[in-house]
């Protein structure tokens, strides 16, 4: 049986990692929690300084889950393909202080989006994929033969 080569070891991991952090949002869900958070945001988002009216548009569930999926798959291929612990941490900080600010401003602009399930997707997925133990780098070219 062949040995496993770095490329199918980071392509199980970012599988693994993203299945991990879409599960976690797909329970959620199922247990109903997703639902009242998102009913609790939009009433808080409809005071000042946002305004948002009562029956403004948002995305459905499935499109809400599309998005997540391709932004968790994302972040986890990344975070797979930085060195470092540290860069690793201060990417995934940055990438979710952004998707938090995506709310608001589409808030101000009459447009209700619900970036918890993604945070919570993402977050847990990139937590992973920082936390798990790096492969150990095997050179392409190190293969030598004992045969004489």
């Amino acid at each position: 049986m062949p040995a496993k080569t770095h490329q199918d070891i980071l392509l199980m991991r970012w599988a693994l990692f993203s299945v991990a952090g879409l599960i976690l949002i797909v329970a959620l869900y199922s247990l109903g929690i997703t639902p009242v958070w998102a009913r609790s945001l939009k009433e808080a988002m409809a005071s000042v300084p946002f305004l948002l009216p009562p029956e403004a548009p948002a995305l459905s569930p499935g499109t809400g889950f599309l998005l997540c999926m391709a932004i968790t798959l994302a972040l986890v291929y990344d975070l797979l393909l930085i060195r470092g612990t540290l860069r690793k941490t201060a990417v995934l900080a940055a990438f979710l202080l952004l998707l938090a600010c995506f709310t608001p401003v589409l808030g101000l602009w009459g447009f209700f989006f619900n970036a918890i399930p993604c945070l919570l997707s993402a977050g847990s997925a990139g937590a992973l994929a920082i936390l798990w133990p790096s492969p150990p780098s095997c050179p392409a070219s190190s293969r030598t033969s004992s045969r004489s």
